[in-house]
């Protein structure tokens, strides 16, 4: 049995990564728990319920959760050599959160069309040896997260309901 939606749900974060109520309001004015009308199986532990359009409702402590590892993963790494986390985003409307991601963190961004072979060919012009690559959308950079999985890099991605998870570490609903 879940949670009903205004109750608490117990979690083992320290207190100070708890959600609070403003950031709660904020992801919901953002819609972040809004997603989309077809559900991938492997999302449904995501899922809250669906709504009226039948779309899904993301459960957003588990948003949440997903959202604070990804954090501690992205500092972990890119203390030592920022440059070696690498942003993608072939999506338009992602491109300008990756180029001020990488202003305000030193990471490698890529926004727009990723180049095949960035990450597996060493010939290559571009050629990159990330630690870590972050995905903005799964079925526009889904070139990028092939090559992920053939040289064994985690990755962190935006997932909808709809998406598979396939080749993802840390999926962010």
């Amino acid at each position: 049995p879940r949670a009903e939606f205004g109750t608490r749900v117990k979690t083992n974060f320290p207190d100070i990564l708890k959600p609070s109520a403003e950031d709660i309001k904020m992801m919901v004015a953002c819609r972040v728990h809004i997603g989309a009308t077809n559900l991938n199986f492997a999302m449904e532990e995501y899922v809250y319920e669906r709504g009226n359009n039948n779309e899904c409702i993301f459960n957003l402590m588990k948003t949440w959760e997903k959202l604070s590892l990804a954090a501690r993963v992205i500092a972990g790494i890119s203390n030592e050599t920022p440059s070696d986390v690498v942003a993608v985003a072939g999506r338009e409307m992602a491109h300008r959160a990756s180029l001020k991601f990488m202003k305000y963190t030193g990471c490698t961004a890529v926004a727009g069309r990723f180049t095949p072979g960035s990450f597996t060919n060493q010939i290559q012009k571009k050629f990159m040896e990330p630690r870590l690559i972050i995905v903005s959308d799964p079925s526009v950079d889904h070139q990028a997260l092939r090559e992920s999985g053939y040289i064994n890099v985690p990755t962190i991605g935006f997932w909808n309901s709809d998406n598979r998870l396939k080749n993802v570490g840390i999926a962010i609903p």
